[in-house]
C-alpha cells in the first residue's frame, strides 16, 4: 500500500491521534460526543452525528479533521458540529496526499477562521502527479 502519513504539525487530538495521520478501519468513535452518544454539557440530548450509538462509519482512508482538530465541534467547547467533518472529527481522503500549501495544514483560510478554500478545511490536498512526456 502506498499511503503515507503527513506529520505536518505533530499535534495530538483529544483521542491521541496525530493530525495528518492516516487511520485504518471503517468504524470510529464519534468525536462530537466522545463516543457516549449524548452531547456534552447535556444529560439527555442524543448526539445528532452518531444518533446515540457512539460510533461513526467512514469508508476508505481517513485523516483527522484539521479544521476542528478532530474535536467534531467548531468553535471548541460547543455543541455546534464542524462544517468540514460534519461532527465526525475525521475526513475521507484520496491518494496520494500532501500538505495544503495555502493554509499550511491547519485547515483555516489565512487571515480569517473560515475553512481553507484550497483544501476545503481538510489540511491536505491530493498530490499532483507529474506528467510523463
Amino acid at each position: 500500500m502506498d499511503w503515507t502519513t503527513c506529520n505536518f504539525r505533530d499535534e495530538k487530538t483529544k483521542s491521541s491521534q496525530r493530525i495528518g495521520e492516516i487511520l485504518k478501519g471503517d468504524t470510529f468513535k464519534c468525536s462530537l460526543c466522545s463516543g457516549r452518544g449524548i452531547l456534552p454539557r447535556t444529560k439527555i440530548t442524543e448526539c445528532p452525528v452518531c444518533k446515540g450509538i457512539g460510533t461513526v462509519s467512514l469508508s476508505g482512508p481517513v485523516v483527522v479533521c484539521a479544521y476542528c482538530s478532530g474535536r467534531g465541534a467548531y468553535p471548541a467547547r460547543t455543541n455546534l458540529s464542524c462544517t468540514v467533518c460534519n461532527g465526525k472529527g475525521l475526513v475521507r481522503v484520496e491518494k496520494p496526499i500532501e500538505i495544503c500549501s495555502h493554509c499550511r495544514g491547519n485547515g483555516k483560510e489565512p487571515g480569517n477562521k473560515l475553512p481553507c478554500l484550497k483544501c476545503k478545511g481538510k489540511g491536505i490536498v491530493k498530490k499532483k502527479q507529474k506528467e510523463e512526456v
